[in-house]
């Protein structure tokens, strides 16, 4: 990645800092967050790719975790992990949202020379976003959700793209 582009990327990414009304989901295996910037925009940010949420005494929860039943009893060979709520990504991301979703902030933000991210909260949870892949295959992407700016798409390779949003 260039100086250029990691510079791009952090002026795009750094506008979430000081961010609140933090929601995480996912529809099928991609893992949205939503957040409100403190210029009042809603932001997304969409991740196909390794990442997981800590504290500074454990790994909370992680990509793979979307593939794993709630239950330790349940059959893993018929298990179905893209029935909503049947996962343990699904369990931690329905407590996230009930009780801290509300009462954190985004404290700061780093991008490093391979276009993965760090996010930290103000409860001490950080999430680590890792670029998996050496193609232009999307791992992340950041926008301004229902807005026209375009959206930055993290690959492999760097900035691939930066895609104009499609009107809904």
């Amino acid at each position: 990645m260039t100086l250029s582009e990691k510079n791009t990327i952090t002026e795009c990414i750094n506008k979430i800092k000081g961010a609140k009304s933090i929601k995480i989901g996912r529809a099928a295996d991609l893992v949205w967050i939503a957040m409100k910037g403190i210029d009042g925009k809603d932001y997304a940010l969409h991740m196909q790719t390794f990442f997981r949420f800590c504290n500074i005494e454990e790994v909370l929860i992680t990509d793979m975790d979307k593939y794993q039943p709630i239950s330790p009893m349940t059959e893993t060979e018929n298990f179905n992990w893209d029935v909503k709520g049947n996962n343990l990504f699904d369990k931690w991301c329905d407590d996230f949202n009930k009780n801290f979703s509300d009462n954190i902030v985004i404290k700061s933000i780093e991008i490093n020379n391979f276009g993965d991210l760090k996010i930290k909260f103000s409860n001490s949870i950080t999430l680590n976003v890792f670029v998996d892949t050496t193609s232009n295959d999307e791992c992340w992407r950041f926008f301004v959700w229902h807005g026209k700016e375009r959206h930055l798409v993290i690959t492999g390779r760097g900035i691939q793209c930066r895609e104009d949003n499609v009107s809904e």
